[in-house]
Parts: structure tokens; sequence; C-alpha cells
């Protein structure tokens, strides 16, 4: 390993920051603690295969590794050209990461990766060769080169992005004639989580985490941490950013960040980066107060650290109060678990006001033998029942967040309480659709949207749905009849349990009862969550239908296919009554009737 037994914890660990220069990827370097740090995912053994089998064959291969910005595609490639040797050979192949490289200041991306990508043109393909090429390009770069000019002269390129759907958001493989000289992987595909029945979990997160604390002797984190204890033991014991890595070793204390990033990637629609990772996790070990400190300056900020920095220093409030971090703080600031109010947790804030030794909450509900031992002294000597000046008053609030925080990370006993049902009900959705498991999908369809298109304008009554006539209003509504049914082109579900390739959301369709018009709809978190409220009562105002916008269209086009042309029925809503009339138009003698239902 590059670093030394001799380095401090907090130096080590800035080799995690966004601005390191370890963070920068590089074909060319591939340094040993990029080595120790690689932890394997599902899409890189997908593009080793790929690469393997393009060394082995006879002709010339493209193979295409696509995807956004920072989702690890320049990474991977660095390990593998380390990994195999072949790979340096100019001869076999070339590596082209179009991110990063250029022939010459004077053509653009798009003239450089034509000249790259010569030998695969509609004329170069004809000739044949030996060298394969593996081009690491994102989606949106790869979409403006087969739609440029140069791109005409890679019409079999273009025919294959198409066929294959690279560039749509849908997992397809139909086979095409250049599946041989053709390949690709699209990081987009995959997530840094999986989805399985029980909920999801993440192997890549989690490998990533156990990287920096487990404790091996090749962990150069680890040995950074033993020699703070072995430089000075007391400083040591005091010190954050070594405190809060003792509880980031432990695994359940692990697996809730990683539930919580998960929950931030699902409902923040966040997209993270293993670089982006890495930063935030050097964020939750390091306080901002200690980041541009060197090790003489840390030991004497730790030694005049007052309590009430300490604990605002602690893992639990550089996980949820660093907001401006990073923009993965600031997707899980949106689901702190303060604010999530429950009947429990409104008891034990009524205990907190109540209770002269706040501290014997910390040691009923709080597993206060993982906290660190400063931390531990404090709790169960504090004065808590001080007089209320301001000041106090803050610092009180401080320590009822202490409290939340610890229940959520290590309670005395597991609890339910920061469970979101909501949450839970659509990722078992997504598992369910992403694997065509229909059947566990009726409630999804006929319950959950069915019900809530009916009830979008107003409380829909059987098969009736409110249409828009001119203004809203709060006395008079117009309904049709409009019976309408999932529809599901029923397809072999998958035999995996654990998917590693899926999309994010549910493209539902419906239809109506005896016709063939179809309408769709892509229900995601946030949409989904939003229907689950009007279930419940809620009615949509201005802002939240501008907002969901698309599934207003899907309501209207639905509407389309109602039977207003032959009957409308009006409803007049006055001094609590409700009375019904039906406009009704008689085809065969060509007139209407009027009548109240």
């Amino acid at each position: 390993m590059e670093a030394t037994n001799r380095e401090y914890f907090i130096d080590v660990l800035k080799r995690c920051k966004q601005s390191s220069m370890e963070a920068v990827e590089n074909l060319e370097q591939f340094s040993s603690f990029k080595k120790y740090m690689h932890v394997q995912r599902p899409v890189e053994l997908e593009l080793e295969k790929y690469i393997n089998d393009a060394f082995t064959s006879q002709s010339a291969q493209l193979i295409l590794v696509c995807g956004g910005v920072g989702d690890g595609k320049s990474h991977i490639l660095s390990y593998l050209k380390d990994k195999y040797p072949f790979l340096n050979d100019s001869d076999a192949f070339y590596l082209h990461n179009d991110a990063t490289e250029s022939f010459s200041p004077r053509k653009t991306s798009i003239e450089t990766l034509a000249a790259v990508l010569e030998p695969f043109s509609d004329e170069g393909l004809q000739y044949g060769g030996t060298k394969s090429i593996v081009l690491a390009i994102n989606l949106g770069a790869l979409n403006n080169f087969i739609d440029s000019e140069h791109g005409s002269a890679f019409s079999r390129l273009r025919d294959f992005v198409h066929k294959k759907r690279i560039l749509e958001s849908v997992i397809a493989e139909e086979a095409t004639a250049d599946d041989r000289v053709f390949k690709y992987v699209n990081f987009s595909d995959y997530h840094l989580y999986q989805l399985t029945e029980q909920g999801p979990k993440s192997d890549y997160i989690k490998g990533l985490f156990q990287k920096i604390t487990q404790k091996t002797e090749d962990n150069p984190f680890y040995r950074a941490y033993l020699y703070d204890y072995e430089n000075d033991r007391d400083i040591a014991l005091r010190n954050p950013v070594i405190q809060n890595y003792e509880l980031f070793q432990h695994e359940d204390v692990q697996d809730k960040i990683i539930d919580l990033l998960i929950q931030a990637m699902i409902k923040e629609k966040l997209i993270i980066s293993t670089r982006g990772l890495l930063d935030f996790i050097y964020n939750i070990l390091v306080p901002a107060s200690m980041e541009n400190m060197d090790h003489l300056l840390i030991k004497k900020f730790i030694q005049e650290l007052d309590f009430r920095d300490y604990t605002s220093s602690l893992l639990p409030f550089q996980l949820f109060e660093k907001k401006d971090a990073s923009s993965i703080h600031q997707a899980i600031h949106q689901i702190n678990p303060t604010r999530i109010r429950t009947e429990k947790m409104d008891q034990y804030f009524i205990e907190f006001k109540s209770r002269k030794d706040g501290a014997y909450l910390f040691s009923k509900y709080i597993d206060i033998n993982r906290l660190p031992y400063f931390a531990k002294s404090f709790l169960n000597n504090s004065p808590w029942r001080n007089p209320e000046g301001k000041e106090q008053q803050i610092y009180r609030k401080s320590l009822i967040k202490l409290f939340v925080y610890l229940y959520y990370l290590i309670p005395k006993t597991e609890h339910s309480s920061f469970t979101d049902s909501t949450y839970q009900q659509f990722m078992k959705y997504l598992y369910y659709w992403n694997k065509r498991e229909w059947s566990k999908l009726a409630k999804l369809y006929r319950d959950d949207v069915r019900e809530a298109i009916y009830k979008w304008n107003g409380e829909g009554n059987g098969d009736l749905i409110y249409v828009q006539i001119g203004q809203p209003q709060t006395q008079y509504y117009a309904l049709q009849k409009l019976e309408i049914e999932p529809y599901v082109v029923r397809t072999l579900s998958l035999p995996n349990e654990i998917l590693l390739k899926f999309l994010t959301m549910m493209h539902l369709q419906f239809k109506t009862k005896n016709s063939n018009d179809i309408a769709a709809i892509d229900i995601d978190y946030t949409l989904y969550s939003f229907l689950v409220r009007i279930n419940k009562g809620y009615r949509p105002n201005k802002k939240d239908k501008f907002q969901f916008i698309k599934f207003v269209e899907f309501i209207e086009m639905l509407s389309e296919f109602g039977n207003n042309k032959e009957e409308i029925v009006f409803e007049s809503k006055q001094f609590g009554k409700t009375t019904r009339y039906r406009l009704k138009y008689d085809e065969t003698f060509d007139q209407y009737s009027f009548m109240e239902m």
C-alpha cells in the first residue's frame, strides 16, 4: 500500500474527499489505494466477459461502455486495464474515454470520435480488422454522435443502438445482425443497489463501507486509526473523528445508512457516484470544523472542545444535519427521522420535558454502550433541569435531536417507529413489476392507481368520473361514465430472485371496457406516494396538478374514451344535499332528454 503505518487517521480519510487526487480517474493510472478500494459490481462482470470474448475473437469488436457522468466507467476500465496486460497491447485493443481524450484541440469531440471509430464505420467494416475498441461514452454524447453529420457514416452502429434501445429508459435485448460486431454495457441499467422481495439492499455500498472499516492489516484506514491511539490515547478517546469511525464500524449502523441512501435515490431521484459516495463517507466522519487542521491543531482543538460542540461533531449530526456538504446530505436531510411524528415519539418528547433526569431516557432506549466514552460520561452526569434560558432551550433541542438520531441508529431494541409503509409498498411493487410477477400487482392497478383516477377531480361514484367543463366550481359538477380496467401484456416472469438490472419506475397501461383504447402512465415513487394520499382523501390543488401534469394528461386521454357524447351526469351540491341529473342523447329520435336521477 502507498499509505505508511505512520499516517494520522484524518490524513488517510482525506483521500476520500471529492477534491482529493485519488478521486481523479485516469485510464493510465490505477494506484494501489484504488486497487484496495475496488469493490466488484455486476456491470463489471458483464464488461469483463465481453472484453475477454473480444480478445479471443478472430475479428475486431466495438464494445460500448455507456452510462451517465460519474457512474464509474473510467474506474472500472482502469481496473480492468491494470488486471489484464493485453488491454495495454495497442495492436490488440484500444481503450478510449470519450469524456477525457482528444487528438487535437482543433477537433470537436464528434470529429475525434469519428476518427477513433473509423474501423467500425460502414466502409471500415467492409475490410475487417483485428483491433477491438472499448469506448467509454456518456449516453448524451452517443446520441449526439449517431445523430451528427459524421454519424451518417456509421449507419450500422446507429441501427444497433436503436434496436438495442440503449438511449431509452428500457431494458431490452432484441437480437440484431451486428451482435457479433458490436457489444454494449449500459451502466444506466444498473444501480448501486439491488431489488429483492424483502426490500432493496446494496452489496456494493456495503462492500465499500467495509473496505474502510474492516479490521485488517491491509486496510490503510484501520492502520491509521490504530496509530492515532498509539500516538496519544487520551486525545483519541475524545476525538470525534475517531469516535465516528468506531460507530461506523458497526454493521447494523452501516445497514441503516445504506437504507437511507437507497431511500434518497428513490424518493429524491438522487444519482450517487462512487466518487460522491466516498466524499459522503468523509463528510459523516469528519466535522467541517476539523477539515483543514493538521494533527497539532486537531490536538489543541480537541483539548478545548466542550460537550455541546463535541456532540454536534458526532456521526448522527454529521449524517442528518450537514445538509450543505453535498447533494447526498441534502437528500438525506429531506428524509430526516425528526420529520416523522408518531404517537410513540411524541410520548418520548413528553418524557423529555417532564423528567428531571434526561439521561435516563438515553439509557432506557439507546444502546449507550456503543457511544464514545466521553459522550456516555456526560449523559450520565449532565444537569438536565437547568434554568430554561434561550441558550439552554437550544441546547435541550439539540439533545432531543441527538436522542432521535441515536434511536434511529442504535436503539436498545429494534423498532418500527421510522418505518415508511408507503415506501416499502412501492419497493415491493417495483420488484414485482420488474420481475413481471403480474398477479402480485393487482392491488397496484385496481386499488391504488385506478381508484386515484376516479378521485383525482373529485369523489367519483362507481364508474362515473368528473370531467372539466368550463371554470372549476364547488356547486355544480359534470360526470361521465368511464369503465376502465388494467391492460397487461403477460410475459414470462424472470427467474432471478435478486434483480441487478431494473427500472425505477413502472410503466402501467389501462384501457376502457369493451374497447382497444389504451393509455399509459409511468409511476415513480413521487407519483405513487401522491396517489396514496389521494386515495386517503386528499384533493389535489392547482400546484399539484402542475407538478403531476403527465398524470393529468393521462386522465384526460382516458376521459376521451368515455361516453360523454351519449350521456353526461350533472351533480348539484347545496346545503349538504347532492342531486344528480342525466342529460342523454337518444340517437333513434335525434333528441336529448334531461331528468333527475
